[in-house]
């Protein structure tokens, strides 16, 4: 079951793992998508996981998949964490 993870930077991640550096919390505000500064929300193609960062992640910390997140919009990772 896919949980939401966050850094120290205040990236967010939701999959099955967080990777390197990422705590499991337990909520997750959907506000936050109001105010990303320069962060922006990545899906992986691959497994679906999501992010919230400036950069989108090398690697996918679920499914190992690299370079296979891709920008996508607020509508879409709202869809995705239903």
């Amino acid at each position: 079951m896919k949980s939401f993870f966050k850094n120290d930077k205040g990236e967010i991640h939701f999959g099955i793992n967080g990777g390197d550096g990422f705590q499991k919390i337990d909520n997750f505000d959907v506000k936050i998508l109001k105010n990303l500064g320069s962060k922006k929300l990545w899906r992986c193609t691959v497994c679906n996981d999501l992010r919230i960062g400036e950069i989108a992640p090398k690697q996918c910390p679920t499914c190992f998949a690299i370079d296979a997140f891709v920008e996508i919009n607020e509508k879409e990772f709202l869809e995705m964490i239903k």
